[in-house]
């Protein structure tokens, strides 16, 4: 796909030549995006090959249009399915804004609302969605908390050649999958809630994007991917406070308190998942934001199993946690991250 190519079907679809268009730097995924104008007006022309990923993207993005949500219109898609116009929501993403300003008064009004703006997602989607249309997987159970796991193993245990008994490590595997797929409670996980996912347009207004990987999923998963993510670095006593927020947002006594008990599982998934994704993508493919986050998601990661009373419960698993930090493995990671 060229820039030309993209920028033709845009102007078909407005029937009018643009002005400004160009490609937006790639991140982890392997879609092209790309911002066009005309007038006043800006558009995200994306190209994907991956059509089970863009029919997903085209599905929760109808329906989250239906229920009057924040997220973006779809307004054309090419005959071929890999080419379609969405509507820009923002020029901004939440990420940018907090690197550029830490924790301000205003980056907390937005992060409180973007958590009103899940907690909305979620209370409106409950029974709304149809599963059977996901991309990767239907729901986060044994086979998605399988693979978690074992990106992590691989991509950085492995990869950085850490030493551990493998018949113990995949016991305790086995036992965390079996706890984690009884969390509740469930709704819609849209996965990689960030926020370098989320836009932010000129009255300060949310809006979600990248949500092709959204899965049936414990609720809790998708607020600790955002308050707990590696380059937001937030304090604790921030964190703390923006979880209270969240909680306060449901009236349902059993399902607040089911939303706190799952709260440490899912942040040693997460800080897994996330710590494998650093190491494929940071230090096999390279991409700067992995490489970048990469010190800080095995800093998340080793703090957590310092505080979290049942982390003894995986010794093997801790073993690894804690020789991440050894000085010997930090110094692989540096000529690693290094290398030209």
């Amino acid at each position: 796909m060229t820039i030309t190519e993209a920028q033709s079907f845009l102007e078909n679809f407005l029937g009018a030549k643009t002005g400004n268009f160009y490609l937006l730097e790639q991140s982890g995924s392997a879609r092209r995006n790309f911002i066009g104008t005309k007038d006043d007006h800006k558009y995200v022309v994306t190209y994907n090959e991956n059509l089970a990923e863009n029919e997903a993207f085209f599905y929760f993005s109808s329906l989250f249009s239906e229920l009057d949500l924040n997220t973006p219109k779809i307004l054309k898609i090419s005959e071929d399915r890999k080419l379609y116009i969405q509507q820009f929501v923002g020029k901004e993403t939440l990420s940018e804004i907090i690197a550029a300003e830490g924790q301000t008064d205003r980056v907390e009004k937005l992060v409180k609302s973007a958590l009103f703006r899940l907690a909305e997602t979620q209370k409106k989607t409950q029974n709304a969605v149809n599963f059977s249309k996901t991309f990767e997987y239907k729901e986060y159970g044994e086979l998605a908390i399988t693979n978690d796991l074992f990106y992590f193993k691989s991509f950085v245990a492995d990869v950085l050649e850490l030493p551990y008994h493998k018949s113990s490590l995949l016991q305790e595997f086995k036992n965390l999958i079996q706890k984690i797929e009884k969390l509740e409670p469930r709704g819609i996980m849209i996965r990689d809630f960030q926020a370098r996912n989320i836009m932010v347009n000129e009255r300060d207004e949310v809006f979600f994007i990248d949500y092709q990987s959204a899965m049936e999923g414990p609720l809790m998963y998708d607020v600790i991917s955002f308050l707990f993510q590696a380059k937001a670095n937030f304090s604790a006593e921030f964190k703390a406070k923006m979880l209270e927020y969240y909680y306060l947002l449901w009236d349902d006594e059993v399902k607040k308190s089911q939303l706190k008990n799952s709260l440490e599982y899912l942040q040693l998934i997460r800080f897994l998942q996330v710590l494998g994704a650093y190491g494929f993508r940071g230090l096999i493919q390279r991409k700067s934001h992995f490489m970048e986050s990469l010190n800080q998601g095995i800093s998340n990661l080793q703090n957590f199993s310092k505080s979290w009373q049942e982390m003894h419960k995986y010794p093997e698993l801790l073993k690894l946690i804690r020789s991440l930090k050894a000085p010997e493995t930090q110094l692989k990671i540096k000529n690693m991250l290094s290398k030209a």
